[in-house]
């Protein structure tokens, strides 16, 4: 649990650090530099002697979507959405993992549609009635959705990896995470011709990507999925969203965003915020990482 606290403190700032000084540059090119940053610190730690190729394989993958396709999708949603509004709308991802959860188990708990349900409701809400109907805001949504489906699904086969080898330690195998997740999004920035970008990147962008790619991606990224084995999935959802009342009141009362109509962000965030406490009042698992 102490992991998943800091983590979520960490990350609190990091929408609207993103938004006020990456959004403008190429989602895949920002996605690839800070996976590509976050690889370096971990390196050093790699110890894959113990694993099988086959495994070594599937962690790679598990990067490639759960960090590499995850980060292309949430970086892409800032060109039509706030900090505060990206940081909203992550309010979906526990939803994400206590039904992909229950799927995975073939044993879906009635509680957990219903907390979908009242998720999916809240966050219709705000973005009925605060202004985020049109299209561009509609397509920044359904980028972030997919963002989180993406975490999801890695961070719960992350936890079955883990368990299938107890002998190794976290550090030892987050390497091969990174440089899958590396390895994939770079691949796409040099399809789209985004590398040649780097050039234009002001020092004070270096120094923004230097932070999320150390400790918002690196270090934060690193102690989440520790944490995800230590808890259960139910406990796992409900402190997935302790960074968001937090972001948007960075985002908004620090770095000077608008909120757009109070009225229903609040109420929007609480029904949302009813549908996770849903989720997290249900134990799933053991705690034990066995998905």
């Amino acid at each position: 649990m102490p992991y998943l606290i800091a983590v979520s403190l960490i990350w609190s700032a990091s929408f609207a650090i993103f938004k006020s000084e990456l959004s403008m540059l190429d989602a895949d090119l920002t996605a690839f530099l800070r996976l590509t940053l976050a690889l370096f610190i971990f390196l050093p730690f790699l110890r894959p002697g113990k694993l099988t190729r086959g495994t070594s394989l599937r962690f790679a993958l598990v990067g490639a979507l759960q960090y590499g396709l995850m980060y292309m999708l949430l970086n892409a949603s800032y060109a039509y959405l706030s900090g505060w509004q990206v940081a909203l709308m992550t309010l979906m991802t526990p939803i994400y993992l206590v039904i992909f959860d229950g799927l995975w188990k073939r044993r879906m708990d009635p509680l957990f549609l219903l907390a979908a349900v009242f998720a999916a409701l809240g966050a219709g809400l705000v973005m009925t009635h605060g202004k985020m109907t049109d299209a561009g805001s509609l397509r920044g949504c359904l980028l972030v959705q997919g963002s989180d489906i993406c975490f999801a699904i890695g961070l719960l086969y992350y936890r079955t990896l883990r368990a299938q080898a107890p002998e190794q330690k976290d550090s030892h195998v987050f390497a091969l995470l990174f440089s899958g997740a590396a390895l994939f999004t770079g691949l796409f920035s040099l399809y789209n011709g985004s590398l040649g970008e780097v050039s234009t990147i002001t020092a004070r962008q270096w120094a923004a990507l230097l932070y999320m790619g150390s400790v918002s991606s690196g270090l934060c990224l690193f102690w989440w999925n520790i944490g995800s084995t230590k808890v259960s999935t139910g406990m796992l959802a409900a402190v997935s969203n302790l960074k968001v009342p937090m972001a948007v009141v960075v985002s908004i009362l620090l770095f000077g965003e608008k909120a757009g109509h109070w009225p229903s962000l609040i109420v929007g965030s609480a029904v949302m915020l009813l549908g996770v406490v849903l989720a997290g009042g249900r134990k799933s698992g053991n705690g034990s990482g066995r998905a």
